[in-house]
C-alpha cells in the first residue's frame, strides 16, 4: 500500500472488512473499518519483500481470497448487465467484451476535503489553498496529464466543498482508531457517489501512514466510514521522502474505485484481476524500472541454446505500486475498466 494500501504508503490494500492502507507493519482493523494502509516502517511487507527503512510506512492489509472471488463475480455480473442493456449478445466472453465497450465514455465523482488541523507548534497544518491543489493533483492524475501516453480514464472530479476542523485527537487518528471513526461518523457527507477525502497525520504503532483507503463494497454498509484519508506530509513540500509530490491521493482513490496493488498476489494466480498490468512478486521502492520480478517460465521442452522469453518488466510506473510519486504516472486501460464497473456496481446507485 502506499499507505497507499488497498486501502495503500497509505497506499494499500485491505480486506476483510476492506480498508486499503499504505503502512507498514500491517494494521489490524476492526471488522467495521477494514483498510489498505501505505507506509514506509523498516517492517515486512505480507509480500516477504524488506520495507526500506524511513519515517513513513508502506503497508498492507489483505483481502480474503473469498472476498477477492465474490467481488469478482459481482464485476463480471455487472459488465454482463451493461452488456445486456446495449443489446450485446452470445458467449460469456463475447458479452463481457460487448459490456466493456458500452461502459459510459465519462463518470463525475463528487468531492469533499476535509482538512484536519492539530494543535501542536510543529504540526503541518495546511490551507484550504493546498487542498486545493491536492484536488488538482487528483483530477490530473486520472485525466493522464502525467503520462501524456496513457489514455485517459474518463473519470472526472468535481470538488464541492474544502472544510477544516481544529482536533488533535483526529489530526493523529490511525485506521480503525475510535478516533478516526468518530472523525468520520461526524464529517462524512453524501452518499457512496461522493469521494470525502480526509487529510491529517495518521499514525499506526509502526509511525506515520502515507495514507488508506476504504474499498466501494463497503460502502453501502459502512457508508460514514467511506472515503480516504491522505497525510499532509505527502503532500508538496512535505516531509515524506520520495512521497512528497501528492500522488497518495490518486494511489488511495485507486483503491476506493476497487483497484488493487499492482503486485496483489505476488506471481501466482490472479494477481490484481488486471489483465494489462504485469505480474509483480513484492512492491517496488524507488523506481526499479528495469526490474522482472516474475520471470516469464521456460517453455516445455526447452534446452540450452533455446531463445529465452523476454523479460516483461514490473508495472513500477503504475498508480497502484509502491513507487516514489517521481515515478508512478499512469492507469493502465483495464484499470479504468474495473474503476469504472466498480463504480456502477457499487457506488453510481447510492
Amino acid at each position: 500500500m502506499k499507505l497507499r494500501t488497498a486501502h495503500g504508503v497509505g497506499r494499500l490494500g485491505i480486506g476483510l472488512a476492506s480498508l486499503a492502507v499504505l503502512v507498514v507493519p500491517m494494521v489490524t482493523a476492526t471488522p467495521s473499518e477494514a483498510v489498505a494502509v501505505r507506509s514506509t516502517a523498516p517492517v515486512a511487507c505480507t509480500t516477504g519483500g524488506p520495507v526500506p527503512a524511513g519515517r513513513y510506512q508502506h503497508g498492507d492489509a489483505t483481502v480474503s481470497p473469498a472476498v477477492k472471488a465474490r467481488v469478482q463475480a459481482q464485476l463480471n455480473g455487472e459488465l454482463t448487465s451493461v452488456a445486456a442493456r446495449s443489446g450485446g449478445r452470445g458467449p460469456s466472453a463475447r458479452t463481457a467484451a460487448a459490456g466493456v465497450t458500452a461502459l459510459p465514455a465519462e463518470i463525475h465523482v463528487p468531492v469533499r476535503i476535509h482538512v484536519i488541523h492539530g494543535t501542536h507548534r510543529h504540526d503541518r497544518n495546511i490551507s484550504r489553498a493546498m487542498a486545493r491543489r491536492a484536488f488538482s493533483t487528483l483530477r490530473a492524475g486520472f485525466a493522464g496529464k502525467q503520462d501524456p501516453t496513457m489514455t485517459p480514464t474518463g473519470i472526472d472530479f468535481e470538488l464541492v466543498k474544502v472544510d477544516v476542523h481544529r482536533n488533535d485527537r483526529w489530526f493523529h487518528a490511525g485506521p480503525g482508531s475510535h478516533a478516526a471513526q468518530q472523525m468520520k461518523r461526524r464529517l462524512h457527507r453524501g452518499t457512496a457517489r461522493v469521494l470525502n477525502i480526509y487529510l491529517s497525520n495518521a499514525r499506526s504503532e509502526g509511525g506515520a501512514l502515507l495514507g488508506y483507503a476504504r474499498f466501494p463494497w463497503l460502502a453501502r454498509d459502512y457508508i460514514h466510514l467511506d472515503g480516504i484519508t491522505i497525510n499532509v506530509e505527502t503532500l508538496p513540500g512535505g516531509t515524506a521522502h520520495g512521497y512528497a509530490l501528492g500522488d497518495t491521493v490518486i494511489h488511495e482513490t485507486g483503491h476506493w474505485l476497487g483497484l488493487f496493488h499492482t503486485f496483489e498476489g505476488g506471481c501466482d494466480g490472479s494477481g490484481d484481476y488486471i489483465a494489462d498490468t504485469a505480474p509483480e512478486a513484492e512492491p517496488s521502492f524507488q523506481c526499479q524500472r528495469t526490474r522482472d520480478t516474475c520471470p516469464t517460465p521456460l517453455p516445455d521442452g526447452w534446452v540450452t541454446g533455446d531463445p529465452v522469453p523476454a523479460a516483461v518488466p514490473d508495472p513500477v510506473t503504475n498508480f497502484m505500486d509502491y513507487s516514489y510519486d517521481s515515478c508512478m504516472n499512469h492507469f493502465t486501460p483495464d484499470q479504468r475498466t474495473r474503476m469504472v464497473t466498480s463504480w456502477l456496481r457499487y457506488r453510481a446507485g447510492h
